[in-house]
């Protein structure tokens, strides 16, 4: 059948729209290549060099090409209104074009600003620019080109995706892979720098509930299916959309303030998941499980899952099991009959019977004895307890939420947590996030509690300062949100009324925040870290909390490890019983003295660190 002329037309088009994109033709631009070198031009260094900022001028500069800083929710916001407008195909299809644009632009300077440049480096620029540009954080799992046979394949994970975390923040988690803009990049990148189409597709996605975004790119003829890019790359409909009539005015939504009553805060797509998933169970009689590091704030995802839940109006009881010495977990849990032992001079109820008919929370549920979570679960199957010294069963109804910040699989495994209470627990498991992978909401939470310590402090602070938010948004927060609640909390009181918070407000015993990130010189460029090393790893940067104090001044003992283990030193220098004695002391100042959290950080039982302090 022969083509009518409007077909024809069409694929003429598009055959000159897909030229134009590829530019010059090029044969493969290096005869074997297994891997991204460590080394080579254009390095992290280098193409971080090439980042130049005129403020008077109002321009940034990026290879050569100008640049502009865009708030991560604005660009959410312009692609929700883009997939509410045009709806979703259409959307994809545009920002996959913008996406190869903007690759295939950065494909064409890296090329001309590095004509003689290491083969596999130019390649390797192109995922470097992006994670310069804030795009994604990008991990290479394999890299193949042979132009001696033709052959390229690319595989990554990406990490940190812009794109995912405002899609999920906007739409939640679904079905399909949502990293348009950035596949159209990478298929650009490729295809302009090697002179033929490249199509790269996502194999997994965070947005479908992967823990990462899988991206495989190889040449199109290598592909089975082709998929749907180069439907999406049609010019013709691109080329032609006038610009879209507006349907009456848009409300803009903002963000409510979190008070006491409801103090969730965060706009990220790891606090938006986890947030999802509790208004999914509360409305249920399920038991859930939260899991997560110190401090992020399991016991207030548990008091928000009692208030959405049915049994909002009956108590919520809670008990945090690290505190509870071994001979008294049992009286704690189900109760005391008056006369059941030396001291029971009256009978009281335990936490089961205090939260009938509400909620019972279980915090750090990890740290409990065997035997403890035997009586428990007991409990939980038989829907009845029985008091210490009494004899007759008493009937319960009430709803588990336990928490924990170790691996409980881990415990189970090697023998410490009973795999049956496991499995009961685990009905609905909700994984908090660490602040360091929400972000986002840093400031969000700053000013919560900027707030709330000011009004209980009676102080009146400005606000704080840029290097104070530059410092804490690339600071890892090991204590998570209680540690950054305890340094806002520390700055409010150190702070001069109507002042500004800094960094040094937040000094306290030496300890001061120090930075490692990039930071602006006076010539408008960026420069590195002092200690960043050539390699993929340069492009890591952080703010680490230090001591004023050399460490040998601070911890000899642990100083002299260091120096063991690197090679300085060719004998250890001090016994490991010293070692042992300092690493306890230093869990147990953390714990705020607990020996059974201690124990639980330091990997030992409660015993082994018992006996390792009465050594002391």
């Amino acid at each position: 059948m022969s083509d009518t002329p409007s077909n024809a037309t069409s694929r003429q088009t598009d055959a000159e729209f897909l030229q134009q994109l590829l530019g010059h033709q090029k044969r493969l631009i290096v005869d074997r290549s297994r891997e991204f070198g460590a080394s080579g031009s254009p390095s992290a260094e280098e193409l971080a060099e090439t980042i130049a900022f005129s403020p008077q001028d109002g321009t940034i500069w990026l290879c050569g090409q100008r640049m502009m800083l865009l708030q991560a929710s604005a660009f959410g916001a312009l692609r929700r209104e883009l997939i509410e407008t045009v709806g979703l195909d259409r959307a994809r299809a545009v920002l996959t074009r913008i996406g190869w644009q903007a690759g295939a632009r950065d494909a064409a300077q890296v090329s001309a600003q590095w004509p003689d440049g290491d083969h596999a480096s130019l390649y390797s620029a192109g995922p470097r620019l992006h994670m310069l540009e804030g795009m994604v954080n990008v991990e290479v799992v394999r890299f193949e080109i042979d132009s001696r046979i033709g052959h390229f394949y690319s595989e990554f994970l990406w990490h940190n995706s812009l794109e995912v975390e405002e899609h999920i923040a906007t739409f939640g988690l679904g079905s399909e892979p949502v990293c348009w803009m950035e596949i159209g990049y990478a298929s650009g990148y490729a295809s302009s720098l090697l002179g033929r189409l490249v199509v790269f597709r996502e194999e997994a996605c965070r947005a479908a509930g992967h823990g990462a975004c899988r991206i495989v790119g190889k040449p199109a003829e290598a592909w089975e299916d082709l998929g749907a890019l180069p439907a999406h790359l049609d010019p013709t409909e691109f080329l032609s959309r006038s610009v879209f009539a507006p349907g009456g005015e848009t409300a803009i939504a903002e963000l409510p303030a979190p008070d006491e009553q409801n103090p969730m805060v965060g706009i990220s797509a790891a606090f938006v998941a986890a947030h999802q998933r509790l208004e999914k169970v509360a409305s249920t009689e399920a038991t859930v499980l939260l899991t997560g590091e110190s401090g992020v704030g399991k016991e207030l995802f548990a008091r928000t899952l009692h208030q959405r839940s049915a049994r909002a109006g009956k108590p919520l009881v809670a008990l945090n099991c690290a505190t509870l010495p071994e001979n008294l977990v049992e009286s704690e849990l189900f109760g005391v009959e008056k006369g059941a032992f030396t001291g029971a001079d009256r009978s009281r109820p335990g936490r089961f019977e205090r939260a009938d008919g509400g909620v019972l929370f279980l915090d750090e549920i990890g740290t409990l004895t065997l035997s403890a979570q035997s009586k428990i679960l007991r409990a939980l199957q038989e829907g009845e307890i029985e008091r210490v010294g009494g004899t007759s069963p008493i009937r319960v109804d009430v709803r588990i939420i336990a928490a924990t910040n170790v691996d409980l699989r881990r415990e189970v495994e090697e023998g410490r947590f009973r795999d049956d209470l496991f499995y009961r627990l685990n009905v609905f498991p909700i994984h908090l996030p660490p602040l360091r992978e929400r972000r986002e909401d840093i400031p969000l939470l700053m000013n919560y509690f900027l707030r709330k310590f000011s009004e209980r402090h009676g102080r009146r602070i400005a606000g704080f300062s840029t290097r104070l938010v530059n410092a804490l948004l690339t600071y890892p927060f090991p204590g998570n949100i209680r540690e950054l609640q305890n340094l806002v909390e520390r700055g409010v009181i150190a702070t001069s009324d109507g002042g500004v918070m800094d960094l040094v407000d937040l000094t306290e015993a030496g300890v001061l925040l120090e930075a490692g990130a990039m930071s602006l010189t006076p010539e408008g460029r960026l420069s590195m870290p002092a200690d960043a090393q050539a390699g993929p790893e340069s492009d890591q940067v952080s703010i680490r909390m230090v001591d004023s104090g050399p460490l040998g001044e601070r911890e000899p003992a642990l100083a002299r490890l260091a120096a063991f283990l690197s090679g300085q030193e060719q004998s250890l220098g001090t016994s490991v019983e010293e070692i042992e004695r300092r690493l306890v002391e230093l869990a147990l100042e953390r714990s705020g003295g607990n020996i059974t959290a201690a124990a639980q950080m330091l990997g030992m039982s409660r015993a082994q660190v018992s006996y390792r302090l009465k050594g002391r």
